[in-house]
């Protein structure tokens, strides 16, 4: 059985070179184009050339990031970037944009493809969908449960990936659009401006109940007391997240969880508490096991930065040397850097004074001052920056190391030419010289001192295995060509490990989508039992599926000889599809939009219209599909001019609130008993939103499911779309009767640009 595997993240070089040299068993990197992490340093092409060789030689592997969602512009130049990973014999690709996906598979059928965490898998139906496109690895989503991680595993035959260490967004990743309706810095497409990470009020019936706290931040990802876990549920691969830290926090990680890993598989060293220290001491927002363990404290509301390590608390201030006095519980030496946490504020630290003189370091028990402007008087103090950690994670990937063993036969007989073979791992060579070997006319070489040269294998990457000698006695072998047998055929064996030849097909031509002639419909998807009775009389209506609601809302439906359509949960693990597929109203229903690919693949065979949760966001995903289609919320007018030539039915919202978050995560029940509870019903009979530092208003309202949903503040109004060939679709999430009742009369009386004067709203990106 296979170990499970460490995966590591590299923003830069070094960090590769940090994550290798720690223990690494792959790397996930993305190139300066396309990737998502877009303000991470990144790799240019060449630097990724030389990445996959230095990795390889080292029998590391690597994964390229292009998990974002794509323009149709871009593609042409990222098909260009493709082609080089593809010659440069790169691993696999992780990959979000679902057309990409498919052309992919269908360019480079021997490139391996894995699906991102953004693509919000979730169950074993989803993964299915993915197994049947031939991909050959899932990034979960950071939700699962082990118990949901084991039992896809147990019947799928796909690679599991998992995250196991890192940042953790709040949202479910791939439907957070938090970032973009408010800045237009997507998440999906890697520019995520973190707004989980500011403060926010939380009003129930309009009342602040919780004042500018850190709502949305979560703690940070720590699975690595669970390792063992994992490994029993046959997971392949443990992500370690961080493409945009350090290198030495990249060090810190790697060097822990490969401990943790080797020790699950019987090695007695175990990861330390000084691992644990290193981690934290390079970046830490406190740890959490995260829903994979059932954690119930996944985000603290009091800080959402680095908390760095203890080290001392704040005794007094002086204001005219604007000087803070600590008593130090840990050590301080120059260069470190420090945080006052009652004011939020820190910096490097250049002078300690320690009674009244300069001092290189701070002892614990000593009380030390520090120059800092702003005034503060009390609180803990951290240690956010050790030099002393810095240099001890850099002598680690500072020096190479062994990656792979060597075994040397040499070949030396009388009157014969000289050889010497090298084996290691699947790659022989045999490196022949010139030279005839002699008897001895003095004294012979013997095996001993040939052993010896052999052996001087300090400088490389390979660690000495055995020697053969298969020689005749009383001859003589100079040891200059010992010594260039020894360097050639290192030489030699590292260009083939470094050009290890993965790929060998010709990129195959992609089919041009076919054009076709869009239909013009319009749709309503409603939300609640007042809205649905409300919009009885319209077309096309869809009712947003809850098991609370959803008897009366069929109910309704037949009452009014309507079809009955529902709007499915953009979120369905096993057990959720599982109960609506036991609702024994499911088999009466005529049409479903659905926003998994779990519910997708379970219902082709009926109708469905593919939702805004699958993200679909240019010609080339649209055109991968015969349904009809939603197109994301991230789609500008021109892509959905050419969007809707390539597909059936293009539906475009032109009314409605966008939901920004979905969250498994829940604010009412942090509130109240400082961690979630499922089916608490604290949300029962009230009303919730959110209010950000500007004054903005977002509703949250909780499923029965007991996830949250934060709706954007604004609905989209779009009101000068008739000149493209698409259908239209009016969403009313938290609207009262009044307004769906103007918003439809807006609709038919081709008035949305008057009732755009009457309300506060957006276009999205709709005229981006």
């Amino acid at each position: 059985m296979n170990k499970i595997e460490i995966l590591a993240p590299a923003g830069d070089m070094e960090s590769l070179k940090a994550a290798i040299a720690n223990g690494a068993d792959a790397i996930y990197l993305g190139p300066d184009l396309f990737s998502a992490r877009a303000f991470a340093k990144n790799f240019s092409l060449p630097e990724i050339k030389e990445a996959v060789e230095y990795a390889h030689l080292r029998n590391v592997r690597i994964f390229i990031t292009v998990n974002i969602l794509y323009h149709d512009d871009e593609f042409k130049k990222l098909f260009q970037y493709i082609d080089h990973f593809y010659e440069y014999q790169v691993d696999a690709l992780l990959i979000q944009d679902i057309g990409l996906l498919k052309a992919v598979r269908k360019r480079y059928p021997d490139f391996e493809v894995h699906v991102s965490t953004q693509m919000t898998v979730n169950s074993l139906e989803a993964v299915r969908y993915f197994e049947d496109l031939g991909v050959t690895r899932i990034v979960l989503s950071r939700e699962n449960t082990i118990e949901e991680i084991r039992y896809i595993k147990e019947h799928s035959s796909l690679e599991i990936e998992v995250f196991a260490h890192g940042a953790l967004c709040v949202s479910y990743s791939g439907q957070c659009l938090m970032s973009s309706m408010i800045g237009k810095r997507s998440g999906n497409r890697g520019a995520c401006a973190q707004p989980c990470r500011m403060t926010y009020q939380l009003k129930e019936d309009g009342q602040v109940i919780e004042n500018e706290a850190f709502l949305l931040s979560p703690r940070d990802l720590c699975t690595i007391d669970n390792l063992q876990e994992y490994i029993d549920a046959n997971v392949t691969s443990l992500k370690l997240e961080g493409r945009m830290k350090k290198p030495e926090y990249v060090a810190a990680i790697t060097k822990a969880y490969r401990k943790a890993v080797d020790h699950c598989y019987g090695k007695k060293e175990n990861y330390t508490k000084d691992d644990i220290d290193d981690m934290k001491q390079m970046f830490n927002r406190h740890y959490t096991k995260g829903f994979p363990f059932h954690d119930p404290h996944i985000v603290d509301t009091d800080f959402s930065g680095n908390r760095g390590m203890p080290l001392g608390v704040v005794i007094g201030y002086n204001r005219k040397r604007k000087v803070a006095a600590i008593k130090l519980t840990d050590e301080l030496k120059q260069g470190d850097s420090i945080l006052f946490k009652s004011v939020d504020a820190g910096r490097p630290v250049n002078k300690i004074y320690f009674k009244g003189k300069l001092v290189n370091t701070g002892h614990p028990g000593e009380t030390v001052e520090i120059e800092f402007d702003q005034p503060v008087f009390n609180g803990d103090v951290m240690k956010t920056v050790s030099v002393d950690t810095l240099k001890k994670l850099d002598e680690t990937f500072m020096h190479e190391k062994k990656y792979r063993s060597i075994s040397f036969i040499l070949h030396a007989h009388k009157d014969a030419f000289l050889s010497l073979e090298a084996l290691s791992g699947e790659e022989h060579v045999t490196i022949a010289s010139e030279h005839l070997i002699e008897e001895a006319r003095h004294t012979p070489t013997d095996a001993s001192r040939i052993k010896k040269q052999l052996s001087k294998l300090g400088s490389t990457i390979y660690l000495l295995d055995e020697i053969s000698l298969d020689m005749d006695e009383n001859i003589n072998i100079p040891i200059s060509l010992l010594n260039s047998l020894r360097r050639d055929a290192v030489d030699t064996l590292n260009d083939r490990f470094a050009h290890t030849k993965l790929h060998h097909l010709q990129p195959q031509e992609l089919p041009q989508p076919k054009q076709h002639t869009s239909h013009k419909n319009n749709y309503i998807v409603v939300r609640t039992i007042e809205q649905l009775q409300t919009v009885m009389t319209e077309d096309n209506v869809y009712m947003y599926y809850d098991e609370e609601t959803v008897h009366d809302a069929f109910d309704i439906f037949v009452k009014h000889h309507k079809p009955v359509c529902f709007y499915m949960p953009r979120i369905n693990t096993d057990e959720d599809i599982q109960n609506i597929l036991n609702n024994p109203i499911i088999d009466q229903v005529e049409s479903f939009i659905v926003n998994d690919y779990g519910l997708y693949r379970l219902w082709k065979d009926k109708h469905v219209i593919l939702g805004s949760g699958l993200n679909i966001t240019n010609s080339l995903s649209a055109s991968s599909f015969n349904e009809s289609i939603i197109a994301s919320y991230e789609t500008s007018r021109q892509e959905l001019e050419k969007m809707s030539q390539v597909t059936n039915e293009l539906i475009v919202q032109i009314y409605g609130k966008t939901e920004n978050m979905i969250t498994e995560h829940c604010l009412v029940s942090q509130h109240y008993f400082q961690k979630k509870i499922k089916h608490c019903h604290r949300c029962k009979g009230h009303t919730y939103t959110l209010v950000d530092r500007k004054g903005y208003e977002f509703t949250l309202f909780t499923d029965e499911r007991c996830r949250n949903h934060i709706l954007h503040n604004v609905p989209i109004l779009i009101e000068s779309y008739g000149s493209l060939a698409i259908s239209t679709l009016l969403f009313f999430l938290d609207e009262d009767c009044q307004t769906i009742h103007e918003v439809l009369e807006a609709y038919k009386t081709n008035s949305f640009h008057e009732y755009r004067n009457q309300i506060a709203s957006t276009s999205g990106y709709y005229k981006v």
